[in-house]
C-alpha cells in the first residue's frame, strides 16, 4: 500500500499512480481507511460514436469544445496537459491509458485547485442505439470536508462540457 502524506501535488501524484489499480471503494493507507467518492456524467448523443470519438478523443483538444478552457497546453509527448480555465484556475492533467477501438482514456489530476488526490478520470463513448453515449467519470478521494464542493465541481464542468458537445457536434 502507498504511504500517504498530505502535502505536495507531488506526492499526491505519487499516491494517484499507486492507487490506479484500485477501484471506487474503500481502501487502507497508513492504517486508515480512505473512503473513494465517485460522480459520473452521460449524455446520449444523436452521433455515431466515431464521430463523436473523433472531436473528444484528442487527450489535446478539450479547449476545442469546453467552453470553460480557454487555453491547453500539451508536454511530455502530448500526455500531460495544462488546462488554463476562463476564471484564471489552471489545471494538470496526465494522460494514463488511451484506447481509440473502445473510443476511451484515462488521466489522472496532476496539480489542481479541486480539493482532491488520487483523482482518476475516464472519458469514454459507447455505441448507443440511434447514436451514441458518452461517459464522464472520476473516483477520487476528497480532502478535509470539502466532498459536496468537489462534486458539485466536478458534475458542473463535466455536465457544461458535454452539453456544450452536443452543440459542437450540431454546428456546422
Amino acid at each position: 500500500m502507498a504511504s500517504v502524506r498530505r502535502g505536495s501535488r507531488g506526492q499526491q501524484a505519487t499516491l494517484a499512480s499507486d492507487l490506479l489499480a484500485t477501484r471506487a471503494g474503500r481502501y487502507a493507507v497508513d492504517d486508515r481507511s480512505v473512503e473513494m467518492t465517485s460522480i459520473q456524467v452521460t449524455q446520449r448523443l444523436p452521433y455515431a460514436a466515431d464521430v463523436v470519438w473523433a472531436l473528444i478523443g484528442d487527450f489535446g483538444g478539450l479547449h476545442r469544445w469546453h467552453p470553460q478552457v480557454r487555453r491547453l497546453d500539451l508536454s511530455w509527448e502530448g500526455r500531460i496537459r495544462t488546462l488554463h480555465y476562463l476564471d484564471g484556475a489552471r489545471v494538470v492533467e496526465r494522460l494514463e491509458a488511451r484506447n481509440d477501438a473502445a473510443r476511451r482514456y484515462v488521466y489522472v489530476l496532476v496539480d489542481g485547485c479541486l480539493p482532491v488526490q488520487a483523482c482518476r478520470s475516464r472519458l469514454e463513448v459507447r455505441t448507443d442505439a440511434g447514436g451514441c453515449r458518452v461517459s464522464w467519470s472520476s473516483d477520487y478521494e476528497v480532502l478535509d470536508d470539502a466532498a459536496g464542493l468537489a462534486k458539485a465541481a466536478l458534475r458542473s464542468s463535466y455536465s457544461t462540457g458535454l452539453s456544450a458537445l452536443a452543440q459542437a457536434l450540431s454546428d456546422p
